[in-house]
């Protein structure tokens, strides 16, 4: 499969071949006709599955500064991307990102865990208001949680507020998700029903982005600030993510199933995890780039969410850097 955008290109499946053709990308899927997309059309290139690439095209795309990143096919994790040998990630902000001291750590994931849990009881409003069903008590609860971040001295107890409003958004969800979807809670690794799978799939996705954004801010994704040295993973990217997972991914999941756009019977539900077709994976990739595309009012100005994110990355190397105050994405 080839799901092909402006600024994206995302190949998933078996047997897909991608290849140099003069100064063009080559896509050449097992059966159909190949695709050719010139290289300064798009930003981000991602493989999944079983597809095979050749050096050609990985110097065409690095010399035309374009992202190219590796997903599993299956449980859909980020775990390659191409860089430059001469990328150098050791910027000043960078090294002011490792120094920061514990107070201004704290400040920005206060400020981060705040956008995520409002970003969060904004969806549910949403919801209770277009779908008539009663979400006051989770709001209620929501708004006391993050009532008390002013007064939290550690990452280990916002840690603990963020677990609780998670757990209280997703029970609320549970309410309007069909029951043959088998949703019962979130679950990452692996999922087990179709509603997980495409709540990791799409993350998955949204981190590839949102990783790209702060290299190219100039901060180094494994350096976190709330999650920190989180087994060797970009802590950093799983920091800024939480502002963008409801507006987003959510948004389109959420959607997506309660319209009926998808059916639970177009996912293989194994002993292992949970699996979606492939016509089930090209309908929510389309759907997940048309809500990338989508534009909202940020600071005055219209921007795609793309571009929302890469002003996130730019505002916290700019507080991080200048030793100034981080301001988050709030929705709504």
């Amino acid at each position: 499969m080839i799901e092909r955008r402006l600024r994206n290109i995302v190949i998933s499946g078996y047997g897909v071949k991608v290849s140099r053709k003069n100064e063009l990308i080559l896509i050449s899927p097992k059966e159909g006709e190949p695709v050719q997309v010139s290289p300064r059309e798009v930003e981000q290139v991602i493989i999944a599955g079983e597809a095979s690439i050749t050096s050609g095209v990985i110097r065409l795309l690095q010399k035309n500064g374009v992202d190219l990143v590796f997903v599993e096919h299956g449980p859909a994790n980020f775990f390659a991307r191409v860089v430059r040998s001469d990328y150098n990630m050791i910027t000043d902000v960078w090294r002011k990102q490792i120094l920061m001291d514990k107070g201004k750590r704290l400040a920005i994931a206060k400020e981060i865990m705040d956008c995520a849990i409002y970003n969060k009881l904004r969806i549910l409003q949403s919801l209770a208001k277009n779908r008539a069903v009663d979400f006051d008590r989770e709001v209620e609860y929501l708004n006391n949680r993050r009532a008390t971040l002013r007064g939290i001295k550690s990452k280990a107890a916002l840690m603990g507020v963020e677990g609780d409003a998670t757990k209280t958004y997703f029970s609320a969800l549970r309410e309007i998700i069909p029951v043959e979807f088998g949703f019962a809670r979130r679950e990452k690794h692996p999922p087990h029903d179709p509603m997980n799978s495409m709540l990791s799939y799409g993350y998955t996705v949204l981190n590839s982005r949102v990783e790209y954004a702060l290299m190219q801010a100039g901060l180094n994704p494994y350096e976190g600030i709330l999650h920190v040295a989180y087994r060797n993973r970009p802590a950093l990217s799983f920091d800024l993510i939480e502002e963008f997972r409801q507006p987003i991914v959510d948004r389109v999941v959420i959607t997506q199933i309660t319209q009926r756009q998808v059916r639970a019977d177009e996912f293989d539900q194994r002993e292992d995890m949970c699996y979606m077709s492939e016509r089930m994976r090209r309908m929510f990739l389309d759907a997940l780039y048309n809500r990338f595309e989508d534009e909202y009012t940020v600071h005055g100005e219209r921007l795609e969410f793309l571009d929302i994110i890469f002003e996130q990355a730019k505002l916290l190397a700019k507080a991080i850097g200048n030793n100034g105050r981080y301001g988050g994405f709030r929705y709504r």
